[in-house]
Parts: C-alpha cells; structure tokens; sequence
C-alpha cells in the first residue's frame, strides 16, 4: 500500500506500508529518497528535540513514543509493557517516522493525539513532529541548492568526553594517546570524503585489551561518547554486552538475536566475546555459541564502517593463562582480520593504585588521616606480584575491607556513649563517619591478606 500526503509548505511525503522500504519524500517534481539509516538518524534528533521541548525523563519519553505510534496505528496501549521482541517490532515501528509526521498534519486543536495522550506527552510529540518537519524541508532545500557538508574538526584532547575519561581514569596515559590518536584518524578520513578523496575504508572495529580492572568498558564508553561528539558516528544508541548475552534461549534464535543488536544500535561494546568459547578439549563449543559467532563475523563485515564496535577483554601485558584475547582471536581469524586497531591497557603501578585508592574514597566522601599512603604503599607493592592482582577492583574491595571496620568501631563507640552528654555529639558523630583512620587501614590490611591467604 503507497499513498502521499502533505506536511507543509507544499511538501508531500510519498510513503510505502511495507516495513524497511525506502522512504521518498516528493517536492515538486523533485523526490528525495531516504534510506534506512537516514531515517534513523532523522528521528532520533527527533526524538531528542521532544525531550528537550517537553522535559520529560527518558523512561517517560519512551512511553510516549510507544504511545504516539500506538495512536498512530488506532491501537490500543496494552503492550507498551513488552518484551524483547515487543521492543524489536517498537523499534520497527519508529522507521514509520515520516508517515508520522504525514498523519499528525498541523495538529489542529482536538485531535486524536491530543486526546490520547496527557500535556507533557502531547509537548514531546511536538517537538518531535516539528523537527522531522524542519529536516525534511531541509532536505528539499538541499536538492535546489546542493551544497558540501563541511564538518567542524574538533580537537579529540577538547572534547568533553576525552575531559571525563581523564578526570575518570587515573593513569593509562598509552591508552589515552591511542584513544585521541584514533579519534583524529576517523576525523581525517572523514574530511577527506568531504572532498572527494579517494581513501581506503578505515574500518571503525577495535579491540581494547589489558589486564583485569583497569578501566577497559569505561574507556569504550567514553570513546564511544568522544566519536559521537565528533560527529563520526551518527547516532548515539549503545549497546553493552558480554559474550554469553548473544546467546538466545532456543536453537535458530541467536543469529537474530545478534543481529538485532547490531541493528538498533550505533555503538556496540562486547566484553568478553571469548566467554563463547568452550577452551575445554573435553567438551565442544556449543551450538549456541557457534551460531553466535558466525552471526558476529557477518554483522561485523557489514557494520564495520557506520558503526562503532569494540571488543573487550582480558589480554596484553599479562601471564599466559590468563591472556583470553589472544587465544579467542588467534582461534576466530574470521573475527580477528576485522579488527583495525588495538588499545593496549597497561596494570598500573604502586602510586597509581594509592591514587586510585584515594579517588574512591574522596567520591565515598571519606578523608583518610596523613601517613595512609605510607602505610599502604608496601602492602600494593606487594600485591602487584601476584598473578591474579586486580588493579583498580582491588583498591575497590580494600575500600570496601576499611569501611567495616570503621563501621564496626562507630557502632561501639555510639553504643557506648549512647548516655553522654548531646552536646558536640552530632559533630563528632560526622567526624567519625567521615575519617578512615589508620588504624582501620592497618586491620583491614590484615584481614584482607588473611583472606587471600597470604602473609
């Protein structure tokens, strides 16, 4: 089923019902025809202009669009409450976008929407209406007056994302160089297609790689948010999985699975992807897993250049054994041969762990009394030693050792001086509930080292 209807100013939409066909906007004589992709990106600043106009929460706003697009279809709002298929099909019904904004018209009072759905409902699909508008009409104006898109070059270093990953990250500085040095890279590459200059596809399938707890997925994500600031990624959709979470329920279900994750996002993160992996000779790599595997090698041909998707996990400087990464890879080529660069993590050193150690406590709002580094320093010096040392993890689970026994002492003491005179009670109190001392540090060092089974 096809038809046309105008939305303004002479523009008509040319539309198809069926799913995933090309959009044709017709001006004139002229017709603009509109991908999947562009779709997508279209209605996604769409979707963040009505936020924006109508200050709704996101968890709202996406209520409100699965309400709209219900209206839209004289649906009822049942099963705005969905599971992942529900959301599958959601996500198919936002590609109707231009329809949307065909049938909305110029929202005369009382309309179908407007009874339907509460102010602030009716707020956002404003903003959203209205923007889809304005691009469209855009568009027709680029067709008469075409002209060169001219990206802005944004330094990486200024960027607000690269500035919270900093802030964020203690050391790392190899991974920061790399992440920046990359960021200009896709920049580069990107200006160059600006003018026309032939270049080979600089493919946007990384892997990040290091030593357990030092940062790798917060790394990815603030990357991922640099790239998109940047403008090299088109939208801003994330998707954070592990291996296992490929997998589907049922036998035939996970390729999809894969391939819807690819689909509705423009970022993916997947950590340990080697957890599809069965390394045991004994037993096979289950049907499951193969399927996962095979789907990954296709999706990540596919996607390499529209979108960002990043491997992470264990590897680099780091024993044998435990070098995950470079087994996976060296076992999956069809995998690796898709990855472009690599992001080394480094285990971070003594200092840097009481550096790590004291950001954690500052953010818990804790003040650790003067001499705490002198008495630590030997303690992480040591535990670099070990194999299985967890860098930043372990500065967290000392934390979390030291804040019992604190707790332990202030329960005591408040017990004890429940009695007492009220006076400069609350002040000590805070006292108290702020300081690790370090004699905390000194007993929580012995009850960690006991735990792990050493000293």
């Amino acid at each position: 089923m096809t038809g046309q209807r105008e939305i303004c100013g002479g523009l008509r939409i040319q539309f198809s019902c069926l799913p995933f066909m090309p959009l044709h906007c017709k001006i004139g004589a002229e017709v603009i025809a509109l991908n999947e992709k562009q779709l997508q990106e279209m209605e996604q600043k769409a979707y963040d202009n009505g936020l924006f106009v109508s200050k709704l929460s996101k968890a709202d706003a996406e209520t409100a669009v699965r309400k709209i697009y219900a209206v839209f279809k004289n649906q009822g709002f049942d099963y705005i409450i969905i599971n992942d298929e529900g959301m599958f099909r959601f996500n198919g019904d936002r590609l109707r976008f231009a329809e949307l904004i065909a049938d909305v018209g110029e929202l005369e009072h009382g309309n179908k929407y407007e009874r339907r759905l509460t102010p602030y409902e009716y707020d956002f699909l404003r903003g959203y209406v209205e923007y889809g508008k304005f691009a469209l009409a855009r568009q027709s104006d680029d067709i008469e007056h075409p002209r060169r898109t001219v990206s802005r070059v944004i330094v990486p270093e200024d960027t607000k994302a690269y500035q919270r990953l900093c802030r964020q990250v203690i050391g790392q500085e190899e991974m920061k160089r790399t992440l920046c040095k990359l960021a200009a890279v896709y920049q580069f590459a990107r200006k160059r297609e600006e003018y026309s200059l032939v270049s080979p596809p600089i493919h946007k399938v990384l892997a990040f790689i290091g030593p357990p707890g030092t940062a790798k997925t917060t790394a990815a994500r603030f990357f991922a948010e640099m790239m998109t600031e940047e403008g090299i990624i088109g939208g801003s959709r994330i998707a954070y999985v592990t291996g296992t979470q490929l997998k589907a329920k049922y036998v035939g279900q996970t390729s999809e699975r894969v391939h819807q994750i690819f689909e509705g996002n423009d970022i993916i993160i997947i950590d340990e992807a080697y957890s599809l992996v069965n390394y045991n000779e004994a037993e096979r790599t289950d049907n499951f897993s193969q399927e996962a595997l095979a789907q990954l090698c296709i999706e990540v041909e596919d996607h390499s250049d529209d979108k960002l998707i990043i491997f992470a996990g264990y590897g680099g400087k780091i024993n044998e054994k435990n070098n995950k990464m470079k087994k996976f890879l060296s076992e999956n080529p069809g995998i690796a041969s898709r990855i472009t660069f690599t992001v080394q993590f480094s285990p971070y050193t003594a200092e840097e762990m009481l550096d790590i150690f004291e950001a954690l406590a500052g953010q818990a709002t804790f003040r650790l009394e003067d001499g705490w580094r002198e008495l630590m320093l030997p303690f992480f010096e040591e535990r670099l030693k070990d194999e299985n040392f967890g860098n930043g993890r372990e500065a967290r689970r000392f934390l979390e050792h030291a804040m019992a026994i604190a707790a332990e002492k202030f329960l005591r003491w408040a017990a004890e001086t429940e009695n007492n005179s009220p006076y400069g009670r609350e002040r000590e109190e805070r006292q108290r509930l702020s300081i690790l001392a370090c004699e905390d540090l000194r007993e929580a060092l012995l009850e960690f080292k006991k735990e792990q089974g050493w000293g």
